[in-house]
């Protein structure tokens, strides 16, 4: 499930909906920014890389001395008659050599898992923090499951590119070139055959790679696509069974599973047939070689030891080029899954090091660096802010959602917005918690322009209660302490008694130690409503957002809840957008929103007697009113 900008809950998909639909940013990334990303990411951290690469190397050039020493045996004990005691010491450099060859081979491999399994640690990491900074009002665009499979599945795929293919690119550069330089020295025409043959493998693969890429990008986003169907049915398993429509989606997923098992196949086929042409290219290769080394050895024209020493040359100056083939199909893989990374906003070059942030992320994910001393954190205590003509517009709507805001939030006590669904009120909430940007107009932070304190520094002095409160899996004590995570067991006990929580914590099986599943299942919503503002006071915010939190909730628990907030009043600016009389009523300034603006202010009476939009919402006038959030 996904929430839309109004805050309503809406499904990602339904049973009937066509399976092709996906609910993802358009892709302006081509194959080759991806491997540009890539690189840059592998170059980042290029220690295991290195040593990788360095290892192939030996491995390779291992080749010529291991030929030249089992030529030495071969002759030695066909053409000279020797015994083992009489070539036991090229015997014992053979084995050395091989010996050496098969631990660089394995030294080589780790060393690229190594850098594969860090560069998808990193891409990981760089995309989550990311889609963090880009916020709810992105995030809701995006199908649950299909973003998952992105985060985790994708950067495992991005792992084959840096630990074998990108190793295998440098190592098809290096080692046929020097194998060939010894096999000219050699045999003039054979090392001619070589050089001849060895560029139409890489051109080959180019042929095909366009074809691959496409296919692999087919696979990539049907597996998307079967993944995001996946969540939503099981998120979604109870209403389907209620509204009989499980048959449906569980023929929806068929037809999904259907399209990715083509795509599938597809990529195989594309597969297979490179590397048979691979296979082939290299066989016909190796085949001219020997046919003529071997005429010329038969006539009498050419020693048997260099005969020799060029055929066993010749299948290792085509192995680099079969094994990048072999990797060339993860590596599209790869490709394809760092293209939809890419379309989440991540830099194409090298990302900037691991460190505090102090930026503020646009609509469109550009980030706006704060600089001066407005940078710097406010002083602390109860925040104020000031909006001013503020316009702001959810990315891919056609209206703004505020349009030309004025309004005046503490500092101090209670600030409530009321008005019609859809007037813009969750819209205020984003705006001060910065998952929405304003694209005109004036918000001012305890004087400091918006755009020139630090994202993190701002949301540091922030407490946000929603309608729907998401509890982790865990205890209670870690719940609440997710808020500071220093606050002693005392300072939490306190802040769940100003919560009016400490009394259903107290009859829990282990009380504070108690654990809870994802999501806070077993509790009642009035339940998870008290954690969530217990966490609020623990957290000691000086502006503290409630987003509706007393809708379905009965009236005890509400007035709890309203007795909760007027404790949060005395310590902190508390802004609530209101659902209910209860809260309303109590609230120090009402302001009521309706369509992107703020047509009345004041306190309840003073609003009621003005007998206008606010009293048609509460009830006080005839004239029907719409419904209030």
């Amino acid at each position: 499930m996904t929430r839309g900008p109004a805050g309503g809950a809406r499904p990602s998909s339904a049973a009937t909906r066509q399976p092709a639909q996906r609910s993802t940013p358009p892709d302006p990334f081509g194959p080759g920014a991806a491997r540009r990303a890539l690189v840059a990411r592998a170059r980042r951290r290029p220690a295991w890389l290195v040593a990788s690469v360095a290892a192939g190397t030996f491995a390779g050039l291992a080749a010529l001395p291991q030929a030249m020493l089992l030529t030495d045996v071969l002759e030695g004990a066909f053409l000279g008659g020797g015994d083992l005691l009489a070539l036991r010491v090229p015997l014992a450099w053979l084995a050395l050599v091989v010996a050496a060859r098969a631990a660089a081979i394995y030294l080589g491999t780790q060393a690229g898992h190594r850098a594969g399994a860090r560069v998808a640690r990193d891409l990981r990491a760089e995309v989550t923090a990311r889609l963090l900074a880009r916020g709810p009002a992105y995030l809701e665009r995006q199908a649950s499951g299909g973003l998952g499979a992105e985060i985790l599945e994708g950067a495992d795929r991005v792992e084959p590119f840096v630990a074998r293919f990108l190793p295998q690119a440098v190592l098809t550069i290096l080692v046929p070139g020097a194998i060939a330089l010894w096999v000219l020295h050699l045999d003039l025409l054979s090392g001619l055959i070589l050089v001849t043959t060895g560029p139409l493998i890489p051109l080959f693969l180019w042929l095909l790679g366009t074809l691959a890429e496409r296919r692999a990008q087919r696979q990539w986003r049907a597996l998307s696509l079967l993944s995001a169907q996946a969540l939503d049915a099981l998120l979604g398993l109870e209403t389907l069974r209620l509204f009989g429509r499980a048959g449906a989606h569980e023929n929806a997923m068929a037809r999904v599973g259907e399209r990715y098992r083509h795509a599938t196949l597809d990529v195989l086929k594309v597969a297979f047939l490179s590397g048979f042409a691979l296979e082939l290219l290299a066989m016909l290769g190796t085949a001219m070689v020997a046919v003529a080394v071997g005429l010329r050895l038969a006539s009498g024209g050419m020693p048997f030891a260099v005969a020799l020493a060029t055929l066993l040359l010749a299948p290792e100056f085509y192995l680099p080029f079969r094994q990048l083939g072999a990797h060339h199909h993860a590596a599209m893989e790869g490709v394809a899954a760092m293209r939809d990374l890419l379309a989440h906003g991540i830099d194409t070059a090298v990302p900037p090091a691991a460190g505090p942030s102090s930026t503020v992320l646009d609509s469109a994910g550009r980030p706006r660096t704060a600089t001066g001393p407005a940078a710097l954190r406010p002083a602390p205590g109860t925040a104020s802010v000031r909006l001013r003509g503020v316009r702001a517009r959810y990315p891919g709507a056609d209206d703004d959602a505020l349009r030309g805001l004025d309004l005046d939030i503490g500092p101090g006590g209670v600030t409530a917005l009321v008005g019609p669904t859809g007037s813009g009120k969750s819209s205020v909430a984003r705006l001060l918690i910065g998952t929405l940007t304003p694209s005109a107009g004036t918000v001012l932070l305890d004087d400091a322009p918006l755009g020139a304190v630090p994202a993190e520094a701002w949301r540091s002095r922030l407490a946000f209660v929603p309608q729907r409160p998401h509890l982790f899996a865990g205890s209670v004590l870690d719940n609440l302490r997710l808020a500071r995570p220093d606050a002693t067991i005392e300072e939490v006990a306190q802040a769940a008694r100003l919560a009016e929580a400490d009394a259903f914590i107290g009859s829990l099986p282990q009380g504070y130690g108690t654990e809870l599943s994802e999501g806070g299942l077993g509790l009642s919503g009035g339940e998870r409503q008290r954690l969530a503002i217990a966490r609020a006071f623990v957290r000691r915010a000086d502006l503290v957002i409630l987003d509706e939190i007393s809708a379905h909730l009965d009236a005890p628990t509400e007035e709890a809840l309203s007795r909760a907030v007027g404790r949060l009043a005395r310590r902190s600016t508390v802004l609530v957008i209101a659902h209910r009389l209860a809260t309303v009523r109590r609230a120090d300034r009402i302001a009521v929103l309706s369509q992107g603006r703020v047509v009345e202010q004041g306190t309840h009476d003073e609003l009621v007697a003005r007998t206008g939009l606010y009293a048609r919402l509460t009830g006080h006038a005839t004239a029907p009113a719409p419904e209030a959030r």
